[in-house]
């Protein structure tokens, strides 16, 4: 049996089975494209996979943000911010997967859509669904990101999560920031913790007494991701090689890591030396081979005495503790220690 589908003026002949009508959207993911009359639709596309073990606080964000939708009326938004590697994506995937296993389509929005013609395509899909828009401020400039608003402020009837992911917040709409109508949660990643490092190399280093070592290397980073520890891990496996052996092939160099920052402390002829009289911070790598130069007043109480510069290499290293970010040099009378600094733009909530 024949059917005939009207489009303005027009009819075309169309079977039964070509129509295929769904009363929903079946739980999957899926592109926004545009046909040569310029009208959306929705494409299906890949499921994402979760891998067989989650480590770090996935799995907890994931039943947080999927609870939370669930139990709010309307829309939910999440952004989800951090370096590349950092964990984000494995996140969003993670919340997508779940929310097939309950129904829930996934749209995918990798390129910067907006406008009425947009707005209507995600308000006529009238069921629970979550709206994935990936590197947010990359695709989407300063203006296009205003003209999404209308979407996160609930004007429109229906319960979709928004989950945004990007690398610099800064670079978000400030209408979007401080907003939790519109953002109900802001999640910053940063570097892995040790706790995080130990258990993923328990579970997939095969030459384990080097699991120290890794630790060592990853307080060189301000922000060691998972991205280079996954990869540090296959490349030892791969060719039973220590960390630093497989490092030198790696696209993973402390030395591009320019931000680290860590306080100073001098002691020398065993008296420390006042901040007001020496070098108070340094910003680097505490091993490339430049070394650390520091610079003090060898005796402050007398004013004729020399102001000295030093250099410390990696032959002066009397200890690191990886856990503390703590350096300690130790050349001809002169220790220096040199203390990381916690990331600042990450806010200290635990101080109340």
């Amino acid at each position: 049996m024949s059917y005939f589908i009207k489009s303005g003026n027009t009819y075309k002949v169309a079977t039964n089975e070509a129509m295929n009508l769904h009363e929903q959207l079946p739980a999957g993911n899926y592109t926004i494209q545009k046909d040569m009359y310029g009208n959306l639709y929705l494409e299906h596309i890949g499921d994402f996979v979760s891998p067989k073990k989650i480590y770090g606080d996935a799995t907890k964000h994931t039943h947080r943000i999927i609870n939370t939708f669930l139990d709010r009326p309307n829309q939910t938004g999440v952004m989800m911010t951090g370096e590349k590697g950092s964990g984000k994506t494995l996140l969003v995937k993670n919340v997508s997967v779940e929310l097939a296993k309950k129904g829930i389509p996934t749209i995918v929005i990798n390129s910067p859509w907006h406008g009425d013609p947009f707005n209507t395509l995600i308000q006529a899909i009238d069921q629970p669904c979550a709206i994935l828009f990936d590197e947010f401020e990359k695709v989407y400039d300063r203006d296009d990101q205003e003209s999404i608003l209308t979407l996160l402020d609930g004007v429109f009837p229906s319960k979709k999560l928004f989950m945004f992911t990007c690398n610099d917040k800064w670079r978000v709409d400030y209408h979007m920031r401080n907003r939790p109508g519109r953002i109900y949660y802001m999640i910053d990643f940063k570097g892995l913790d040790v706790n995080f490092i130990i258990e993923y190399c328990q579970d997939n280093l095969n030459a384990k007494q080097h699991i120290e070592k890794i630790c060592q290397i990853a307080g060189l980073f301000a922000e060691f991701n998972f991205d280079m520890l996954k990869s540090l891990v296959e490349e030892m496996n791969r060719y039973n090689e220590t960390p630093s052996e497989a490092l030198r092939m790696l696209n993973a160099k402390p030395e591009f890591d320019g931000g680290t920052r860590y306080d100073v402390t001098i002691i020398h002829n065993g008296k420390v030396i006042d901040k007001g009289d020496r070098t108070e911070v340094f910003n680097g790598n505490p091993l490339h081979p430049d070394g650390v130069e520091v610079g003090f007043d060898t005796d402050p109480a007398d004013e004729d005495a020399p102001y000295e510069n030093k250099t410390f290499n990696h032959d002066a290293l009397v200890t690191f503790n990886a856990k503390d970010g703590k350096f300690i040099f130790e050349d001809n009378g002169t220790r220096v220690i040199l203390t990381k600094v916690p990331e600042k733009k990450f806010f200290n909530y635990d101080a109340f």
